[in-house]
């Protein structure tokens, strides 16, 4: 009987003992929160970052896979006339013998002009002759004596004061007159206007000085067709010195 009885006696503790445990077992505790001083950021995880955004790729200009051949024609003398040519020729095509070609797109793009022959160094015009023969009197005596009057036409009263092969030369020229208190200019002489170019890509294939004169151009060169991308339009107009297109 006694042995029974702390066999009894031993379940009752243990089970006593696991429930205590059971309802001991609590939350467990949290750290107080640090106060962080202004202006210290906040130590973050490295998987708490969030991965930063990739830009999205930028898309290269191709080629309408239509466009055959493409070629420049012009000069034209503005920009007008060769937007205006290039719609017509996208309504009406190329006639290349007895096969008309469609064009699918144009483009105008502007060249720089003739370059100028030589550089002039100018006091700009005054307003009466008399002005112009005191002023002309103050530069011999300032210690120059290369310049020359105009009396006649746009530069009439204007005082010429040297004609120079090289620009650099020519802005010496007027830096020296300007220090001495003459507001010289420098002018190109014999410089060509901007000249305007229709860049034209067809479907087909096509023989660009049979087809030159139907566009009204003096020349005509072959172009790569890369200029003449989705983002080219009829409108466009591209300041550029394309050699080719000359």
């Amino acid at each position: 009987m006694l042995i029974r009885a702390l066999v009894i006696l031993l379940l009752i503790l243990n089970l006593g003992v696991a429930l205590w445990g059971v309802l001991a077992v609590g939350p467990a505790p949290t750290a107080a929160p640090v106060d962080i001083p202004p202006g210290v950021e906040r130590l973050q995880l490295v998987t708490e970052l969030a991965e930063p955004s990739k830009p999205a790729p930028v898309r290269e200009p191709t080629i309408p896979l239509d466009i055959v051949q493409c070629a420049a024609f012009g000069p034209y003398d503005t920009a007008e006339v060769a937007s205006a040519v290039g719609k017509r020729v996208q309504l009406e095509g190329l006639v290349d013998g007895e096969a008309t070609v469609a064009v699918l797109t144009t483009a105008v793009r502007a060249e720089p002009g003739r370059p100028p022959r030589s550089w002039r160094v100018l006091l700009p015009p005054l307003p009466s002759a008399a002005e112009t023969d005191i002023v002309a009197k103050r530069i011999v005596a300032a210690g120059f004596k290369d310049y020359y009057v105009i009396r006649d036409g746009v530069d009439a009263n204007a005082i010429a004061l040297g004609l120079f092969r090289n620009e650099q030369a020519a802005r010496a020229r007027a830096e020296t007159l300007r220090k001495a208190g003459f507001d010289a200019a420098v002018d190109p002489v014999g410089a060509g206007p901007e000249e305007y170019w229709l860049d034209v890509g067809a479907d087909a294939a096509f023989i660009a000085d049979a087809v030159r004169s139907q566009l009204g151009a003096a020349r005509t060169q072959p172009i790569d067709c890369e200029s003449l991308a989705p983002s080219a339009g009829p409108e466009a107009v591209v300041v550029g010195d394309n050699p080719a297109a000359r």
